[in-house]
């Protein structure tokens, strides 16, 4: 346990209890005058024979009432479930252990492990498995069983954000960003038909529908059967019966049902005031609309039935919950000279609370093959722990990247088909979901609950994204991340800085060749070198250790302590990306941070954590671009010597930490002016290093400007014997390796030109 842990004194639980029992007394009030007047009303209205089974929950999603209350998921019938134990977890991926599929009450199968982190159940028992192993890029594989536990199928989609199977469970489709595909089981034909915002198969596996922007369109098998202008921008739900050749669909506030014998409209009921349609469901010859109604710190569903023609037959209040409210006046958010200050989404809003990852942390748990930055912010809440809005806004998404776990919703404060931003929240409880897309959102509005993710703990990711049109879809390229989310929440009581801890046991600092895993001791440093630092932090009292925010190094010449090399920039962990995809994962991972067989970074679980910042794959801005890793520190620029290297970690709220180690510097140089003293674009050749040596030696020099480079290598005759480079290359510091095992021994010359530039050196090969 950290040390800054133990000095930590708990909350005062007791702290708002009288205003907590003022407001939940209040609200109460409220909900059994409003539960009177909604029983008289529906005492009115005819029972038709709605089948019991058939509930709407507080958000107005219509539900199936399941066998057991120990579902992890379920089938929309309730007659299919599974159990599950959860193992490993990432921050998108989970293993899912022991699992069991019952229908009803028996045991129909086992696996000791799923192939996956999610679960979808068809009504005929066949188990999609959502595989989200490699998220990074994209994909999400989906496996296909029986409810015997008989393998069937596997595909891979990106990109995907929409699912779900057929009434009958014999087909599955998955939307994304191109196409909406249509899987048909058990022989694993996949289909490919116009992408939309939502989908529906009729009961005999013949009828599809899609819902796109003003029109839905039906397709009998692959022909185009009708295409219905609906006048609705985003569809929330639809459906389509053969039994019943109706068609129905749902925006916030319209039902329109339509006659599939001739594409006709048949009725439109149409909400009022603070009520909105959430759920659909055709059952036998009556349409099913979940409503949900919003007011006062209640939301509640309610469950209307109509009839073919478009009588409302019965209509019944089914279930409420309380939910805390906040005044929102004067609690916009404050702007810093850069970035919006927002509170934080749980109340309370004014606390630090528990940051599990960290913005552009590295992750590993995979060795030395491969790791990625965490493009976002981890919390560890409580299960089930009610979120808030952060700010005021238009909701843009409302969707999932792969099944009942990973729901999320993104609320930008511009309604505008262009480019905007907007704060998302993912892994939410889809049926506490309390908006849609188009719905207005108040800061500190309750937003839904925090879903269960690992056997104690769910967690949110939350980060500010940017998109452009109305809806917000995955994947198309476009879903940028901006920055780090710690530099706009408030307060980030944090006041204890970075610990720099040693690289390796008897080092401080880790020493390489420029992108190479060939470590120099410190005492004989020669050619251009990565500088590592290992360091480590925590967000406010959190035990998980994240990263180092700000990085900094700096040389000094000893023992004079003259400094030769200013104060720059290694990393500051508050890169923006143009989108959200694997590009950004990997490759950026090690240009920020060092990874191989012998510096291994920690993995998701792992509450003490390993992180060897690079300090020199920067030229000192803020920017990330992957050319970078081309930077070293050179040290053929200085004469042999003694130095001391400084490093500096900073946090997010600006506490910091320095520590420093002595170095040699031999490179068999000596009198070489420091680059202050040289000019910042002065062309230099460096003497190879080592020299005398052994196959192979390096190269060093630095350009002015871009320029067209011709570096060779001759004989003392003036023979050439190879052309190392022949190429145009940048302005700074390049070091080029020769291998001269295929060569006898003897001196060599290697001569440069560079536009107007030339040099020669001399190098001695032994054999």
């Amino acid at each position: 346990m950290p040390e800054h842990l133990q000095s930590h004194c708990e909350d005062d639980s007791e702290k708002g209890n009288g205003r907590m029992r003022r407001f939940l007394f209040g609200n109460l009030l409220i909900f059994l005058l409003i539960s009177m007047a909604i029983n008289l009303t529906f005492a009115k209205q005819r029972d038709e024979g709605i089948r019991t089974d058939i509930s709407v929950c507080p958000s107005g999603k219509i539900i199936h009432r399941c066998a057991s209350g120990e579902a992890k998921a379920r089938s929309k019938n309730g007659s299919f479930w599974c159990q599950y134990e959860i193992g490993h977890v990432s921050d998108e991926v989970r293993e899912l252990l022991d699992f069991k599929l019952l229908e009803n009450d028996q045991l129909r199968f086992t696996m000791e492990r799923a192939p996956g982190s999610d679960v979808h159940i068809s009504n005929s028992g066949i188990v999609a498995f959502v595989n989200m192993r490699n998220h990074y890029n994209n994909e999400v594989t989906i496996s296909f069983y029986s409810k015997h536990g008989r393998y069937i199928y596997s595909e891979t989609f990106y990109g995907a954000f929409l699912f779900g199977f057929s009434p009958k469970g014999e087909k599955f489709g998955v939307g994304t960003p191109a196409y909406l595909y249509v899987v048909s089981l058990p022989n694993g034909c996949t289909e490919a038909f116009e992408k939309g915002f939502q989908f529906d198969i009729s009961e005999d596996g013949q009828l599809l529908a899609v819902a796109s922007p003003n029109r839905v369109k039906v397709y009998f098998q692959r022909e185009l059967l009708w295409e219905i202008e609906t006048g609705l921008f985003y569809a929330r739900k639809i459906k389509i019966s053969c039994n019943n050749e109706r068609l129905a669909v749902i925006d916030k506030k319209h039902l329109q049902v339509y006659s599939l014998a001739d594409g006709h409209l048949v009725f439109v009921h149409t909400l009022r005031g603070k009520e909105s349609y959430r759920g659909l469901v055709f059952d036998r010859s009556r349409i099913l609309s979940g409503v949900h109604h919003r007011q006062n710190g209640l939301s509640w569903g309610i469950l209307r039935a109509f009839n073919q023609e478009g009588e409302v037959i019965f209509e019944k209040g089914q279930s409420a919950k309380e939910y805390q409210t906040f005044n929102h006046r004067n609690q916009k958010g404050k702007f810093s000279s850069k970035y919006e200050q927002i509170p934080w989404p749980f109340v309370p809003f004014d606390q630090i609370h528990t940051v599990w990852n960290f913005y552009e942390q590295h992750m590993g748990g995979w060795g030395a093959e491969w790791s990625y930055l965490h493009q976002g912010l981890d919390i560890i809440t409580p299960i089930g722990e009610p979120t808030f809005a952060v700010a005021g806004g238009i909701v843009k998404c409302v969707l999932t990247l792969g099944g009942p776990y990973y729901w999320r919703i993104a609320i930008s404060k511009e309604q505008t088909a262009g480019r905007s931003k907007g704060w998302l929240y993912a892994h939410l409880i889809e049926n506490t979901i309390q908006f849609d897309v188009g719905d207005t959102v108040q800061i500190h509005d309750y937003l839904g609950d925090i879903i269960q993710w690992h056997e104690d703990w769910g967690h949110i990711h939350f980060v500010e994204i940017q998109d452009s049109g109305l809806v917000w879809q995955y994947d198309d390229d476009e879903w940028g991340i901006s920055y780090n989310p710690l530099l706009s929440l408030e307060p980030d009581t944090d006041f204890f800085p970075p610990i720099i801890e040693n690289v390796f046991i008897s080092s401080k600092f880790g020493f390489c060749l420029n992108e190479t895993s060939i470590y120099l001791n410190p005492d004989s440093l020669y050619g251009d070198i990565d500088i590592i630092a290992r360091i480590k932090d925590y967000v406010g009292y959190s035990e998980w250790e994240q990263p180092a925010f700000e990085t900094y190094y700096w040389v000094k010449k000893m023992p004079e302590g003259e400094l030769v090399f200013r104060r720059t920039l290694g990393q500051i962990l508050n890169h923006s990306y143009d989108f959200y995809e694997s590009e950004h994962y990997e490759p950026y991972a090690t240009l920020l941070y060092k990874r191989d067989e012998f510096l291994i970074p920690s993995s998701w679980m792992d509450v003490q954590r390993r992180y060897y910042h690079i300090l020199t794959n920067n030229n000192g801005d803020s920017l990330a671009e992957l050319s970078e890793k081309d930077l070293a520190f050179s040290t053929t620029d200085y004469s042999d010597g003694d130095y001391r290297i400084f490093v500096e970690a900073s946090d997010e709220y600006g506490n910091s930490s320095v520590d420093s180690m002595d170095v040699k510097f031999r490179n068999g140089i000596v009198g070489v002016m420091c680059p202050q003293e040289v000019g910042a674009m002065d062309f230099h050749l460096a003497r190879n290093y080592p020299n005398p040596f052994n196959s192979h030696t390096t190269i060093s020099f630095q350009l002015p400007k871009r320029l067209f480079v011709d570096l060779s290598v001759y004989n003392v005759v003036g023979q050439l014997m190879e052309t190392l480079v022949d190429q145009e290359m940048p302005p700074g510091f390049h070091c080029v390796e020769w291998n001269g095992s295929d060569y006898s021994s003897g001196v060599y010359l290697y001569r440069i030109t560079a536009g107007e530039y030339s040099a020669t050196g001399k190098c001695l090969l032994l054999e």
